[in-house]
């Protein structure tokens, strides 16, 4: 399967970047993931370099069946996070977000998330995202606001789950797609409150490498007003070459 795929980091005004990215094909299929840490300084740096580094080294012992595995993996996380809080008081109230997408050589794709943190599936001219897992995303989903005033809503931060949250019951949202999407975006919540689906649709339509794409995606995030931590992978699928080849 002909598939391109990079991503980026950027600090942005923050004083630090509690972000941390995943891309990279292990074995016979490529795992992608954001992780957006909480609670601030090197808490949240060090809940989302948990998960990232967790994520990895599970991926790596072998996948059997995509969902349960990507589910074991998210409550083992929570529970690395938790544990490491016990031991070490600073980290005090981290946890952290996790949009998750692990793609097999058929082309089928799994996709998980907790938290706020997006997957964005593009197909031609039609655009869809993962639900955000926090109190804005529930009014969207049950019509009480639309996706553009959630983007300024000021509890958009208030989320319904987060690994490595005492409070939180872990319960990760799948999606599967058995066609493949040609192109796939994961972010944190410091990308997409700042640029509209119709932006990133112009932007992918405009074609390029995915490190010039993420570019262009970092800076009109950052154009639109963003001064969080916005990072960005971006996975593209050349159709077109697999039907030549």
């Amino acid at each position: 399967m002909n598939l391109q795929f990079s991503g980026k980091s950027e600090q942005g005004k923050r004083d630090n970047n509690e972000d941390s990215f995943l891309a990279e094909k292990i074995g016979d299929c490529w795992i992608f993931a954001v992780a957006d840490g909480l609670g601030g300084q090197m808490a949240g740096e060090k809940a989302s370099a948990m998960a990232i580094k967790i994520l990895r080294e599970e991926v790596v012992k072998g996948i059997t069946d995509p969902k349960d595995t990507l589910e074991q993996i998210a409550y083992q996380i929570h529970d690395s996070i938790l544990a490491e809080v016990l031991t070490n008081r600073k980290y005090y109230g981290m946890a952290t977000t996790l949009i998750t997408a692990l793609l097999d050589e058929s082309g089928e794709s799994t996709i998980m998330n907790i938290g706020d943190s997006r997957a964005y599936m593009i197909q031609d001219d039609a655009i869809k995202h993962t639900r955000d897992q926090n109190l804005v995303g529930d009014l969207v989903a049950s019509g009480q606001i639309t996706e553009e005033e959630a983007q300024n809503h000021p509890l958009r931060t208030v989320l319904d789950q987060a690994l490595g949250d005492p409070d939180s019951v872990i319960e990760p949202a799948f999606y599967v797609n058995t066609i493949g999407d040609i192109w796939l975006i994961l972010s944190s919540d410091g990308f997409h409150d700042f640029v509209r689906k119709e932006k990133i649709m112009d932007i992918v339509s405009a074609g390029g490498t995915p490190e010039e794409v993420y570019g262009k995606l970092i800076a009109k995030a950052y154009d639109g007003g963003s001064d969080d931590n916005v990072t960005v992978v971006v996975q593209f699928r050349d159709l077109m070459s697999q039907r030549r080849d």
